[in-house]
C-alpha cells in the first residue's frame, strides 16, 4: 500500500550546523509514532519541515504518494491534511476560545453553527472551557486543548503532529486524550507524537523512532522498548544521582497556615499532590504570589507579602509555565538570565559592567550544558529544554537563594536536559540551598527530591525516601484522595 508520509534523505542546514542529515522514514495510514530524542537532535525541525514552516536543504517528503514541492507553505501542508499542534499553542490570547477555534478560517451556517461545531471539537478532546472565555485567562493544559480542538476543525485530517501534547495535562486529561488518538488512528490518520513523558510513548505509540543528531539512530515497535531502554537510547552512559543526607542543614522555612511543611538547608522537599492540586498553590503562597502567607524563616516569624518581598528574603520562585510566567521571548538570552536583578542594589554596588553579568551567564551556561545560539540572540530561538535551563538560571546563578522554589521544573524537557536540570538543583542544594519541588509527577519529585510530602486538600503525608519512592508516592496520593471512612 502507498504510505501516508514518505521521507527521502531530508536534511536541513543552518549555517554549519545540521539539523536534520539524510532522515528516512515510511509511515503507513493508522499508525502512531512516537518521536524522540535529545533537545537539539532535531524533532521540532522534522516537525517544521513536514508543517511546511521551512523548506529541506536537500531530500524531500511525500503525503500518500503526492510529493509535497519544494514551496510547500504552512497553509499548503493545512490543505493537505497535516495538522500540528506545538508545545506552545498558537492562540490568540486577546480572542476568546470561539474565535481562536475559527481564526483564519472561513465557517459556514452562521454564528450558531459554528458555535456547535466548536463545541463538539472540544468536546471530542475532552475540554469543557466555555466558548466565550479569553483564551489569555487559561492554564497551560486548557490551551493545548483548544488548540487540538482548533485542529480537529481543519478539515480532512491525515497527519496528525503533536509536539508534547500532555506537558500540562494530568492524568486523566492525558489518558483521555491517549483514547483521542487510538480514535483518530483507528479512522486512518496518521500520528507522530513527541514527548518525553517515556510512559506516555510506551502506552499509545505503536512505533519508536529515536533521533540524535539529526539522524535516526533506532526506529522499532514500542513492545520492543522499555523505560530504561529508551533512556538510554537517548542519553548514552545515563547516570542516577546518587542521593545523601550528609549535607542537611539547620531549619530553613516552615509553613505557619496550611499545611505543615518544615525544609532544611542543603535538602530537596517535594510537594507532591494532583494536577493544579493544593502543592502549586502553597508553591505560589510560599513565592509571594497569594497576598500576605506566615512563615518561619529560619529561627524567626516573618510573612511573604509580594513577590518582590519574596525576593528581597532570598525565596525565589521558578514557574511552571515558562512561556508565559518565566521568559521573555523578545529579549536576548543574557537579558533573560539577569532581568530581576539590574534594578537591585546589590548588583548596582558590586557587578556594574556588562562583562561581569557575561561571566556570570557563560557560567550558568556551563554548568546547566546549555547548547545553541550565544548570549546576543532571543530565548525564543532556543530548544524548549534549553530555554527551561535559561530559566532555572535566573534563579540559581546571578545571586544564590536562600529557599528555591521549583514549579514542575523539568516539564516537558528530554531525558538529557533533565539530567543537567536534576544536577544543578543538587549541587545548589549542596550548597547550603533549601529548595522545595512541587509536581504532579511522582517520577519528577522522585528523580531530585530527599524526601516529599504528599498533599491532597487539607491532607498532609510525609515520605522518605527509599527503593520504592515512586511508587510509594502514588499509593500514597491515592490512599489521601481516597473519602474518609
Amino acid at each position: 500500500m502507498t504510505p501516508r508520509l514518505e521521507l527521502a534523505g531530508i536534511g536541513v542546514q543552518f549555517g554549519a550546523t545540521s539539523a536534520l542529515d539524510g532522515v528516512e522514514l515510511t509511515v503507513p495510514a493508522g499508525q502512531i509514532v512516537g518521536l524522540l530524542g535529545h533537545n537539539g537532535a532535531g524533532k521540532t525541525t522534522l516537525f517544521n519541515v513536514i508543517s511546511g514552516v521551512i523548506a529541506p536543504s536537500i531530500g524531500s517528503f511525500s503525503l500518500d504518494g503526492r510529493d509535497a514541492g519544494k514551496g510547500l507553505t504552512p497553509r499548503d501542508a493545512s490543505d493537505l491534511g497535516i495538522t500540528v499542534i506545538h508545545q506552545e499553542p498558537a492562540l490568540a490570547q486577546n480572542l476568546s476560545v470561539l474565535d481562536n477555534l475559527f481564526l483564519g478560517r472561513s465557517a459556514r451556517g452562521g454564528g450558531a453553527a459554528r458555535a456547535a461545531s466548536a463545541r463538539a471539537a472540544l468536546d471530542r478532546v475532552g475540554s469543557s472551557v466555555s466558548l466565550d472565555t479569553p483564551v489569555g485567562a487559561l492554564g497551560l493544559g486548557d490551551r493545548q486543548l483548544v488548540d487540538l480542538a482548533r485542529g480537529l476543525l481543519a478539515g480532512d485530517m491525515k497527519l496528525l503532529l503533536l509536539d508534547e501534547p500532555t506537558a500540562a495535562l494530568g492524568r486523566a486529561e492525558t489518558d483521555y486524550l491517549h483514547d483521542l488518538i487510538r480514535s483518530l488512528a483507528a479512522e486512518g490518520v496518521t500520528v507522530m507524537y513527541v514527548s518525553h513523558r517515556l510512559p506516555d510513548i510506551l502506552t499509545v505509540c505503536d512505533r519508536i523512532v529515536v533521533l540524535r543528531g539529526g539522524r535516526v539512530v533506532e526506529d522499532d515497535r514500542a513492545a520492543a522498548f522499555t523505560p530504561a531502554l529508551l533512556a538510554s537510547a537517548l542519553v548514552p552512559d545515563i547516570q542516577e544521582h546518587v542521593f545523601s543526607d550528609a549535607n542537611v542543614g539547620e531549619r530553613t522555612l516552615a509553613t505557619a497556615q496550611g499545611p505543615e511543611i518544615i525544609a532544611h538547608a542543603g535538602e530537596v522537599v517535594g510537594l507532591f499532590g494532583m494536577a493544579a492540586g493544593e502543592q502549586f498553590r502553597l508553591l505560589s503562597a510560599l513565592g509571594g504570589q497569594e497576598g500576605r502567607y506566615p512563615l518561619d524563616l529560619g529561627d524567626r516569624r516573618t510573612a511573604v507579602t509580594s513577590p518582590a518581598d519574596a525576593i528581597t528574603k532570598g525565596i525565589f520562585l521558578v514557574p511552571a509555565d515558562r512561556e508565559r510566567d518565566g521568559l521573555v521571548h523578545g529579549q536576548t538570552a543574557l537579558e533573560n538570565v539577569l532581568l530581576p536583578w539590574y534594578s537591585q542594589p546589590w548588583w548596582r554596588a558590586f557587578w556594574v559592567t556588562d562583562s561581569t553579568g557575561l561571566d556570570v551567564y557563560r557560567r550558568a551556561r556551563e554548568d546547566f550544558g546549555i547548547t545553541g545560539p550565544d548570549h546576543t540572540a532571543a530565548v525564543s530561538s532556543f530548544s524548549g529544554g534549553n530555554r527551561q535551563k535559561h530559566l532555572l538560571a535566573r534563579w540559581t546563578h546571578p545571586r544564590t537563594p536562600r529557599v528555591l522554589l521549583l514549579a514542575q521544573p523539568t516539564q516537558g524537557v528530554d531525558v538529557g536536559a533533565k539530567v543537567d536540570i536534576v544536577r544543578v538543583v543538587r549541587e545548589t542544594a549542596a550548597r547550603g540551598v533549601c529548595v522545595l519541588v512541587a509536581s504532579a509527577e511522582s517520577d519528577e519529585i522522585a528523580s531530585m527530591c530527599d524526601r516529599s510530602y504528599v498533599i491532597v486538600g487539607d491532607r498532609v503525608s510525609e515520605l522518605r525516601r527509599s527503593d520504592r519512592f515512586d511508587a510509594d508516592l502514588l499509593g500514597e496520593l491515592l490512599a489521601l484522595a481516597a473519602p474518609a471512612a
